[in-house]
């Protein structure tokens, strides 16, 4: 877990890479979504950069994931509670960044 005090520092630890906070917003425009609707959604990420960020995000709460346990594999990823209170904040970032970029 992050060690730092300042909020900030805590949040880039988590979300700074390239593509988390494009996961999550994929994540925010539905209740819950497979991993290959999920790779289609976030343009350019490769299998193994999905499931590490998946991972990571598991890790921290911010996205649960359900396995059914079946044949083939049916795995749903779905935004927690904790997540869902940064979707506020991505709103935020998605109107700024059309705004004024």
């Amino acid at each position: 877990m992050v060690e730092n005090e300042c909020g900030i520092s805590k949040i880039m630890a988590i979300l700074g890479g390239k593509w988390q906070l494009n996961i999550l917003w994929q994540m925010s425009k539905q209740p819950d979504i497979r991993f290959n609707q999920l790779k289609r959604e976030v343009r350019g990420i490769t299998i193994v950069m999905l499931t590490r960020c998946l991972v990571t995000l598991v890790a921290y709460d911010l996205v649960s994931r359900t396995d059914f346990n079946t044949i083939p594999p049916h795995v749903v990823y779905r935004l927690t509670d904790k997540g869902r209170e940064l979707v506020p904040f991505l709103n935020e970032l998605n109107n700024w960044g059309k705004q004024n970029f």
